[in-house]
């Protein structure tokens, strides 16, 4: 009997032992640890790079932009309010000379249908770079928890204001450009 309890009590702590490691794996893919100086998505913290691919097959990075302020919009076509905000962005982005203001959209190609991708740009007549975010490691970066979440970045790429939820106001969203571009 004391034999049985024995090798019962093994087997449970190897199969806790593995459990363990599997979620430590699982939890440093899904969950990476941040450099202090680049955790997201706080205010004030630098905003995590990336290069992704454009809808055009451009590579975009974030580093080689030298935009004053650089709004990036994490969407999917699945998203009724995504939808609804996009033409707010289509809008500003023509008020703003490039050099000054850039709007990014990064579409979660990981959990969208590029067919659909392209057929919204095409219907809604959106002009501005949209990347494509394929396997979810910059959303991930971003710690995007829903979508439309919008992050507004200084020239220095610092998080200047972000929004989750929309969809964004223009009023609102072009105060807050105005305030990062007057500092």
């Amino acid at each position: 009997m004391l034999v049985c309890l024995q090798k019962r009590w093994r087997f449970i702590s190897v199969i806790t032992a593995l459990l363990s490691l599997l979620w430590l794996g699982f939890s440093t893919y899904w969950f990476p640890p941040h450099n202090d100086r680049y955790m997201a998505p706080k205010t004030g913290f630098i905003a995590p790079h990336f290069e992704l691919t454009t809808l055009n097959g451009e590579t975009l990075d974030l580093a080689q932009i030298q935009a004053q302020v650089v709004i990036l919009n994490f969407w999917a076509t699945w998203c009724p309010p995504c939808r609804a905000e996009m033409p707010t962005f289509e809008r500003l982005s023509h008020e703003f000379e490039p050099d000054q203001v850039l709007f990014i959209g990064v579409n979660a190609t990981f959990q969208d249908n590029l067919s659909n991708i392209h057929q919204f740009m095409r219907e809604n007549n959106i002009t501005f770079p949209v990347v494509l975010d394929f396997d979810g490691k910059v959303s991930r970066a971003y710690q995007i928890q829903a979508f439309p979440t919008t992050f507004l970045l200084a020239r220095d790429k610092s998080i200047r204001s972000m929004m989750i939820g929309g969809p964004v106001l223009a009023a609102w969203l072009r105060s807050e450009i105005e305030q990062i571009l007057h500092h």
